[in-house]
């Protein structure tokens, strides 16, 4: 831990698939003290840890209610869903009353400044906002500074929750036009690891995107890699995204949510939308002492925690 490490971590969303990552992680790291806010709703208190402090708000976030339990914290980490993400400016504007000194907030995906991610989808869209007001923030002095974690996508979240295309259940990969669009991959030990790394000498990423890929690869490749493995077959279909990014974008303005998660899979697999880091952005992998992965690893990981036989 270096001289300006911080201690007092505290954590948003930390019941979720992700949060639940982040929130082991922080707790094995012994010079934090892990706080978790929490809504008076949730569901999921039951799964956090006792070694983690719980301070419960209501779940309309009370400003007021939000300073008190940021007083005194040294970091906020966010890893509230996707489709929540604006609650976030409200989040902010309690961290720069309670003095926290860092934001991280909830991004862990493709690069959300890029005009075409913020078209296509209205959560990059969100994304991209909360980081535009943390800039703002900065520039007027506030004190408060901000370091987000791009991380691609995570292949064994996506096997266990049919993401990338990917249908484990029925053994089907739906490819994103012809499945060859390139996407960063990050595991997710990997960026919980950054994340403790990035807390624990934080003045190398402040005011910073922090670029993560283990390495990236195509939904074609991903689909022959599983089928090598486990010596079956998948039934391959396909998007035509030319058709179906204005028919998603129309039914999720209707308010079907499941067409948002289609134009977030998109955004990953087009491989245009900036999701594919190698090429253009500067990684941190190594500067965080990442340890390396490679994709066959990686998936033979993934089939074991869906349990398939053999791994």
């Amino acid at each position: 831990m270096s001289a300006d490490g911080y201690k007092n971590i505290i954590l948003i969303g930390g019941g979720g698939s992700l949060g639940s990552v982040l929130l082991k992680s922080l707790l094995s790291e012994p010079s934090f003290s892990v706080t978790v806010l929490a809504r008076e709703s949730s569901k999921a208190l039951s799964n956090i840890p006792p070694s983690a402090k719980i301070v419960k708000i209501a779940d309309s976030y009370p400003l007021d209610d939000l300073v008190a339990a940021f007083k005194g914290q040294d970091a906020i980490v966010n890893a509230i869903t996707s489709f929540s993400v604006t609650e976030q400016l409200k989040f902010i504007d309690a961290a720069i009353t309670a003095g926290v000194k860092r934001y991280l907030p909830s991004e862990y995906g493709l690069d959300n400044n890029t005009p075409a991610a913020r078209e296509l989808s209205v959560v990059f869209r969100d994304k991209g906002v909360v980081q535009d007001y943390l800039r703002e923030k900065v520039k007027e002095g506030t004190g408060l500074t901000w370091t987000t974690i791009a991380c691609g996508m995570w292949i064994g979240w996506s096997l266990r929750n049919n993401f990338l295309g990917l249908n484990y259940p029925t053994r089907t990969m739906t490819l994103t036009d012809d499945g060859r669009g390139a996407f960063s991959t990050t595991t997710l030990a990997n960026t919980a690891l950054a994340l403790n790394r990035i807390l624990l000498n934080p003045s190398t990423t402040a005011n910073q995107i922090v670029f993560l890929s283990d390495f990236a690869t195509t939904q074609e490749e991903l689909v022959q890699t599983i089928e090598r493995l486990t010596g079956e077959k998948w039934t391959r279909k396909s998007i035509n995204t030319a058709e179906d990014i204005p028919a998603l974008q129309k039914a999720f303005n209707s308010g079907e949510t499941a067409a948002g998660y289609g134009l977030i899979n998109i955004g990953f697999t087009k491989g245009t939308y900036s999701g594919h880091f190698e090429p253009v952005y500067p990684l941190r992998n190594k500067e965080l002492r990442l340890p390396e992965k490679q994709l066959e690893e990686v998936v033979r990981e993934a089939l074991g925690e869906v349990g398939h036989p053999g791994f």
